[in-house]
């Protein structure tokens, strides 16, 4: 470790170093030919992960994480500053292990694996150069950008599962409310009338599509959910319960929104509901219906974080020290001993 005379634990030092780290990581993300992809031609980290934001719409939400991870930093200036550097050799070892995940990545043309080592050299840098506590106060901004990696292979593994779970919750809740429907694969149909000679969807039908299955909304509103937890809710482990509730928050009103489509086909048609086309071209209801995703979501957010921000020991010790008896007489001191004579 550098030693406080030396000119790597001068300020001009660590500046000039943490300049260099910079320079480091922007050639690492924006310079260096990662992948091939699909095809002969190569494209930086950068690129990838640029295209991912403008064309996936799961996506949109990471065009947003890495200016609020750097106002996360700018808002902890002042502690920050206040810490006296001290740079680590561990943080050379994780620099080293960040580096060496990042070429595997490249050998295997795994994007994804990239993208995410970058993450640890971050922090083994931060470790190297300026120490143990800094990196444990920047831990939040770092781990925040984890939400700006698309993560491949989500359509399969969590959209498909949402689908189905979306579609199996709403025929439930449709037919309890007086809604005859049936399921049919991630369909939601209306069920067969033999009185007025209707078959099964003829009425309606509302498919459960990828779009509709929370996908998009789940990462956003996670991300929404750290940012809440950081600002609003006090204690560590009360900010990991908020976040772990936003996935189903996040599925709680995702299934509101499929409901309001369900409705709205059964009053208004499917056209007025749901559009002509609806995943090009959605009508104003359906587009209307997205945001009850948020709203519903943002409630349950407020109203869980007000519950864990409350005094919950002090209410428990209020609550048994009503029930004990009062102090009787005979251990209060004589009253000339409360006047303080003899």
């Amino acid at each position: 470790m550098p030693s406080t005379d030396s000119p790597a634990a001068k300020p001009s030092g660590y500046l000039l170093a943490c300049a260099l780290a910079s320079v480091g990581l922007m050639a690492l993300l924006l310079l260096l030919q990662y992948s091939y992809g699909i095809g002969t031609s190569t494209y930086s980290l950068g690129r990838f992960i640029w295209s991912a934001w403008n064309e996936s719409e799961d996506m949109g939400h990471g065009m947003i994480v890495v200016p609020a991870a750097l106002f996360l930093v700018y808002q902890d200036r002042a502690r920050l500053l206040a810490i006296t550097p001290r740079p680590g050799w561990g943080g050379l070892a994780v620099l080293i292990a960040g580096l060496f995940l990042y070429w595997g990545g490249h050998q295997a043309d795994v994007t994804f694996v990239g993208l995410f080592s970058l993450l640890i050299v971050l922090a083994g840098c931060v470790w190297w150069l300026l120490g143990r506590e800094f990196l444990k106060q920047l831990s939040f901004p770092i781990a925040f950008l984890i939400f700006a990696i698309p993560f491949p292979g989500l359509d399969m593994m969590i959209a498909l599962p949402l689908r189905f779970l979306m579609s199996k919750v709403s025929v439930v809740v449709l037919n309890h409310i007086g809604v005859p429907v049936i399921l049919s694969g991630t369909g939601i149909l209306s069920a067969p009338d033999p009185v007025h000679n209707l078959a099964a969807g003829q009425r309606f039908a509302v498919d459960v599509a990828n779009p509709c299955s929370g996908i998009r909304s789940l990462f956003a509103l996670m991300m929404v959910g750290a940012l809440f937890a950081r600002f609003t809710i006090r204690g560590f482990w009360r900010k990991w319960m908020l976040f772990l509730c936003t996935p189903p928050l996040a599925i709680l009103g995702n299934m509101a929104r499929i409901l309001m489509l369900s409705l709205g086909t059964v009053a208004f048609g499917s056209e007025f509901a749901l559009g002509k086309n609806p995943l090009e071209h959605p009508s104003w209801f359906h587009l209307l219906a997205g945001y009850l995703v948020f709203i519903v979501a943002l409630l349950g957010m407020m109203g869980i974080g007000s519950l864990l921000n409350r005094d919950w020991e002090g209410m428990f010790a209020k609550l048994f020290s009503a029930g004990k008896p009062p102090a009787s007489p005979k251990d209060e001191p004589p009253a000339g001993n409360r006047e303080g004579l003899p």
